[in-house]
């Protein structure tokens, strides 16, 4: 699927990674739905209805969710309890091979743009064997200004690597899993190429966190 984008005449590649690079996103569904549960909160977020926030901080999803299901979670402590509990099981995450083995044969400047925290961007890039591929790495702290986090589908993040490879955003082609990665991508004037779901391992969702003992 991904060989034909090798002979575009885009000048440099941009990366999501989450669900792009790295199969994570079962991975963060487990540890919603364990943190809910250690909450004693009976919601119950349905698989696609997860994969669709893809791209966003979990802060804005927390909100959306307090509105729609009437919980009052605190979206801060709540966020910092995920980051906990996806640090205990990050290990668990498996390469995307279709797209690691569609960066490894570039040679055009490339960059990852994500919006999640900079520490696991970089453990997925290390242990996918992807050291040194990228030009630029941007993450969710390059584009948080106060209470103001401009991750997707803002274009901050891609306009950001972008800039980082002295490549006009228009010469860039992103690569991402998510209506908000195409969003974001479109934003800045970029074209988009959506990585599908189905190289994804289902059993990920279903990881049992209690397993793990409390962080």
């Amino acid at each position: 699927m991904l060989e034909k984008y090798h002979s575009t005449q885009h000048r440099a590649l941009i990366f999501d990674c989450d669900g792009t690079i790295g199969d994570t996103m079962g991975l963060y569904f487990s540890v919603l739905k364990h943190a809910l549960k250690e909450l004693g909160i009976p919601v119950s977020i349905s698989w696609n209805e997860f994969r669709g926030d893809g791209g966003r901080c979990f802060r804005d999803t927390i909100m959306e969710y307090n509105q729609k299901f009437k919980t009052d979670i605190e979206p801060k402590s709540f966020t910092r309890r995920l980051d906990e509990l996806y640090a205990i099981c990050i290990g668990e995450f498996k390469p995307i091979e279709q797209v690691v083995s569609f960066i490894l044969a570039e040679t055009r400047p490339m960059a990852v743009a994500s919006s999640g925290m900079r520490r696991n961007v970089e453990y997925v890039i290390e242990k996918s064997g992807l050291q040194g591929k990228f030009t630029a790495v941007v993450t969710q702290e390059d584009v948080t200004f106060g209470d103001d986090i401009r991750v997707k589908p803002a274009p901050d993040l891609f306009l950001m690597a972008a800039k980082q490879m002295s490549i006009p955003p228009d010469q860039c082609i992103v690569f991402g899993d998510s209506p908000h990665d195409c969003e974001a991508a479109k934003a800045a004037s970029m074209d988009f190429v959506k990585i599908p779901h189905t190289w994804w391992d289902p059993s990920l969702r279903e990881i049992d966190l209690s397993s793990y003992g409390k962080s």
